[in-house]
């Protein structure tokens, strides 16, 4: 019998955002009826259950404990004989059980206590300061806060684990060199320091996982991010090779929202990104992804920077150039290509539209007044509070740069999203049409078409959603194409 985790997956049990149960229902959960199966780090008799769901063996529950955080608690199977285990992996016998082929599949991932939040898809992001602090972790269905994750890491276990992720980026950590950056072969992101050299409570380390399954602008809509005109509106920018730059904090969601729009490019232009950690995952045919390698202190390894790998795309004849996120004098460099008629998308951390000004206006990025007529749009996407202790994310407002005025296209509260009342503020939209080539009296039934397809397409997997569009833009475009 082999293990196969992908099988796992299938295994998941009310595991969307349907399923999390409002803070005013909540359920007090018995788990009773685990204890002779399952062995757990924390066993109160009664906790009040968000969601629960299962990933093979493991069974997986959100809750909300008694200091009032959202936890998530995974019970795993109790250890099979240690001799038999010995036994298998010697290849003497053979794995009885799904459960002895998990505990096999553990042994050899090197992850120890965190490979229950590796397999998990739900899981985004891990991060453990050191032995006298939790595990903490993104989820999907918790988004844009942490919670804290209840697994118990020894101090020689974290040394460990710290150790196994720096080898899985191709990494060494020690004394001599404690600490470690870099991408699996998974594609995760991993940042890691060892024992107390630099860290106060001992080995740490962040990993951030590579997304399996791309979010697109459709889902994005689903969830009321924002609502299909400002989409369609976004969208007609983006295709019309206009600079968007998409602002807001850490864990806002502003690289999703990337993702989002750059998956609706045409499928028949070549599209180029470049980011620090490989999160963007498009499916068009002719997408170039680049990363750039940094340097650590006794590495002779040469550093490639965002702004060496943008010179590099720009001779790559590419119709579309992304930068993950800008932070330096990458930022002139995409700001020149979008004057030489490059798509440019970006995003930067400020927290509005002016704050986005500011930031490229001074140090470090410091852009030219006359390369700021370049920008298109700016679209700003917050982390709102909601009920039930659940945090959700919005496209706060949306601007346009128009000779050094913040013209306000749309805001929270104070302007409607109205495929009229959009263009009535915008002043892009008639170049962008002419760019396209058609009139700018057709621009209201231009933006219908992209808010009925963009409705229609509702509840399509990414696969199913990117064929779709290329029938639209055939269909737009046929002739041409």
């Amino acid at each position: 019998m082999q293990f196969n985790i992908k099988k796992f997956f299938k295994n998941i049990q009310n595991n969307n955002e349907n399923n999390l149960i409002n803070e005013n229902n909540i359920y007090d959960y018995d788990i009773k009826e685990d204890k002779e199966k399952y062995v757990t780090n924390k066993k109160p008799p009664q906790w009040n259950v968000i969601s629960k769901y299962s990933i093979g063996p493991n069974n997986y529950y959100i809750y909300r404990g008694e200091d009032g955080l959202v936890h998530l608690l995974v019970n795993e199977p109790k250890m099979s004989n240690k001799d038999e285990l010995i036994e298998v992996i010697s290849g003497i016998r053979k794995a009885t059980s799904n459960i002895m082929q998990y505990e096999i599949e553990k042994l050899k991932s090197g992850y120890g206590a965190i490979y229950p939040l590796i397999i998990d898809p739900h899981v985004e992001e891990i991060s453990y300061s050191g032995y006298t602090t939790y595990v903490s972790i993104i989820h999907k269905l918790i988004p844009a806060r942490w919670i804290i994750a209840d697994l118990n890491i020894l101090k020689d276990e974290a040394d460990s684990i710290a150790i196994e992720l720096a080898r899985k980026a191709g990494k060494t950590v020690s004394i001599a060199s404690p600490y470690a950056e870099g991408i699996t072969s998974e594609g995760n992101r991993i940042s890691v320091s060892f024992m107390s050299e630099i860290s106060h409570f001992g080995s740490s380390f962040i990993l951030r996982k590579y997304p399996e399954k791309p979010l697109t602008m459709v889902d994005l809509i689903a969830s009321k991010v924002l609502s299909p005109s400002l989409a369609a509106y976004l969208w007609l920018l983006a295709e019309s090779q206009g600079f968007i730059i998409i602002s807001g904090s850490m864990g806002s969601g502003k690289t999703t929202f990337l993702q989002a729009l750059a998956s609706l490019l045409p499928p028949y232009s070549k599209i180029i990104t470049i980011e620090d950690t490989p999160e963007l995952k498009l499916l068009s045919p002719n997408w170039d992804s680049f990363i750039t390698r940094p340097k650590l202190p006794g590495e002779e390894i040469v550093e490639v920077s965002l702004e060496d790998l943008l010179k590099f795309a720009l001779r790559r004849r590419a119709d579309y150039v992304i930068v993950g996120e800008v932070r330096g004098r990458e930022a002139k460099l995409l700001a020149q290509a979008a004057t030489s008629g490059y798509g440019a998308m970006t995003t930067i951390h400020a927290d509005s539209s002016e704050g986005v000004i500011l930031r490229l206006r001074f140090e470090p990025i410091k852009l030219p007044a006359l390369f700021m007529k370049a920008i298109t749009a700016i679209a700003h996407i917050r982390t709102l509070p909601s009920l039930g202790g659940k945090s959700i994310r919005k496209i706060f407002e949306v601007s346009e740069i128009d000779n050094d005025n913040i013209i306000e296209i749309y805001k929270i509260g104070n302007s409607q999203d109205l495929l009229e009342k959009i263009i009535a503020r915008s002043s892009k939209l008639e170049a962008a049409c002419e760019r396209l080539g058609f009139h700018y009296s057709e621009v209201l039934d231009e933006l219908k078409s992209r808010v009925e397809f963009l409705e229609n397409s509702t509840g399509k997997t990414p696969e199913e959603f990117y064929v779709s569009l290329s029938k639209f833009y055939v269909d737009k475009y046929g002739d041409i194409i």
